[in-house]
């Protein structure tokens, strides 16, 4: 894993050895990603929920985000993504949580924070996706003209959205699908 663009373009990102906890996302899919949404990165808050190493989270702040706060509850992949935002000299930048990332939310929640860019990537078939948007929405945490961009795997069900919050669009790579949600325009 690596960082693709930006500041820290080409920096090899830790991730834990000896167990598969993480599922990194792959150069091309991170890539095309950041292609859709990169006139929305310079600038932004991000919150990168079950951020694993941080790949996504750190990608964005190497191409420009203000802030970023990265969630993951596994306390050896935690360690990693500490190292690599501190490798990286993101510390200024990043907030790193150690915890489940739906007490996160609660946790930002209550702290007023709002992000342009949050993105939700949790394991594989586990259902998370559908209480992060809902819990999202419930406690404004984003931002009115922001964007939710979500990784599953394809032969996975695409979660529509909320009445508040829906899918915008789609695009395949592959085995995984990537998931993009805004509110709903009146």
């Amino acid at each position: 894993m690596r960082i693709i663009s930006g500041l820290a373009k080409g920096r090899k990102l830790l991730s834990p050895e000896g167990y598969d906890v993480t599922r990194p996302t792959l150069d091309r899919v991170k890539e095309s990603m950041f292609n859709i949404i990169q006139s929305r990165v310079y600038g932004s808050n991000v919150l990168d929920l079950f951020a694993g190493t941080g790949s996504l989270g750190l990608e964005a702040v190497s191409r420009g985000a203000k802030k970023c706060f990265l969630v993951d509850r596994d306390r050896d992949t935690f360690s990693c993504l500490q190292k690599n935002i501190e490798n990286l000299g993101f510390m200024p930048k990043c907030s790193a949580m150690n915890m489940d990332s739906y007490r996160a939310l609660e946790k930002l929640g209550r702290a007023e924070e709002v992000f342009d860019i949050i993105f939700i990537d949790p394991p594989y078939k586990k259902e998370m996706i559908p209480p992060a948007v809902e819990s999202i929405e419930e406690k404004g945490l984003l931002a009115q003209d922001g964007i939710i961009v979500t990784k599953i795997n394809t032969d996975e069900k695409m979660y529509v959205g909320t009445d508040g919050i829906i899918l915008t669009d789609h695009r395949k790579y592959g085995k995984t699908t990537l998931g993009f949600y805004e509110y709903e325009e009146d």
